[in-house]
């Protein structure tokens, strides 16, 4: 769709991503509220704000990732529909096609070519990028950041456990609001720049 265009090329520093979501239990663990719907120490902590999201992974000594970043961890050199191809797999996601209307643990499904687990589906992830509907038109090309005014959301991506097909793609992306009375669940991943 729109949001999504045009393809453009991007060229990025180097960084780490955290290879799964952040759990309840690491949630937990660093004295956070946990409000997810479904509970369980191993599913992706859920419902929760951007803010929330940013200040776990600054206090682990990370970040979030730029959309950029995520979306190539994604594809993970792939330029196909999914990073398995051009069609659905089930063995790589849990979305509305297999999820049964539930969360699972993180992990229990395949994990993209760089041993990334759970990118599409699972829960939607916060990127640091504010949302700007068409931003693409005019991204930089060297290290993007998104918009640099200040705007009413910051991007989600990935798709969730209860999204049907359309939403769990790697280039899907959505202003993301993250209040209780979304009906879809945000939860994130951090990342770490290479010095």
């Amino acid at each position: 769709n729109d949001r999504e265009r045009p393809a453009h090329k991007v060229c990025l520093d180097s960084f780490y991503l955290d290879t799964h979501e952040v759990t309840q239990s690491k949630w937990e663990n660093m004295n956070f509220t946990n409000n997810s719907v479904h509970k369980g120490p191993q599913i992706a902590v859920n419902q929760i704000e951007w803010n929330e999201a940013r200040k776990y992974c600054t206090k682990q000594g990370y970040r979030l990732p730029t959309e950029a970043e995520w979306e190539y961890a994604a594809k993970a050199g792939t330029t196909t529909e999914y990073p398995w191809g051009n069609k659905i797999n089930r063995s790589y996601l849990w979305y509305g096609g297999n999820s049964g209307s539930t969360h699972y643990p993180v992990g229990t499904r395949k994990p993209n070519q760089w041993g990334l687990y759970d990118m599409l589906g699972g829960v939607w992830e916060w990127v640091e990028d504010w949302y700007e509907e068409f931003y693409y038109k005019k991204s930089p090309k060297n290290n993007p950041k998104g918009p640099t005014h200040v705007l009413s959301w910051h991007v989600i991506r990935g798709g969730s456990w209860i999204d049907d097909q359309e939403f769990v793609r790697t280039t899907i992306r959505y202003p993301g609001m993250a209040d209780n009375t979304e009906d879809y669940w945000v939860g994130f991943r951090c990342a770490q720049s290479v010095l």
